[in-house]
């Protein structure tokens, strides 16, 4: 954590933000931290099996303990997350991005949203502040892969960019996103 502490980002482990969704459902958003195993480990246990194809784009069942160090133990400047917790602070959701190897300005994204809290505008609400926090880190692009079937993500990438290029891969769409600037979101 010592590169957050050298910089004056927004999403620093201090990070805290209670919105509403949209039909009115509290949600807290924080970032992720090692103490978040069990709640990622419930989290997997409460999504449909749909969902979880649509994350892992296969049939993943169960998040192992080195997942569960993956997902958890993070620096927060190549490898992010942001979670969504309820006012019983149980798990919504969860953004997250991840640096490509050598390419410091490419990541790519995934977002995860229990299937009783899809459709109220949660994947929206942390996409952006997970673009925020990757402009914050000098991140210019996201590049990654969806499955063709998974078209509340295809409508979210479509929301979130201005200009988006997706190549069909069989059943898997590859996309790469420019993460614009606030100053470019505004004049274009």
């Amino acid at each position: 954590m010592t590169k957050l502490a050298e910089q004056a980002y927004t999403f620093t482990p201090n990070y805290s933000e209670a919105l509403g969704l949209k039909d009115g459902t509290p949600v807290t958003l924080r970032l992720v931290i090692p103490a978040d195993k069990p709640l990622l480990a419930r989290g997997m246990d409460n999504f449909s099996a749909e969902s979880r194809f649509h994350r892992f784009l296969y049939a993943k069942l169960k998040l192992t303990n080195t997942d569960l160090r993956y997902l958890t133990e993070i620096d927060g400047v190549d490898h992010f997350a942001i979670g969504a917790l309820n006012k019983s602070g149980d798990g919504m959701g969860v953004a997250r991005f991840v640096r490509f190897g050598g390419d410091r300005e490419v990541a790519e994204p995934a977002i995860a949203v229990l299937d009783d809290y899809q459709n109220k505008g949660l994947g929206s609400l942390l996409f952006n502040r997970l673009m925020a926090a990757a402009r914050e880190r000098g991140i210019k692009r996201f590049r990654g892969s969806i499955l063709s079937s998974n078209i509340p993500m295809m409508h979210l990438l479509h929301s979130a960019a201005h200009k988006i290029c997706f190549t069909y891969q069989g059943a898997v769409f590859e996309f790469d996103m420019p993460l614009e600037s606030r100053t470019e979101e505004a004049s274009g």
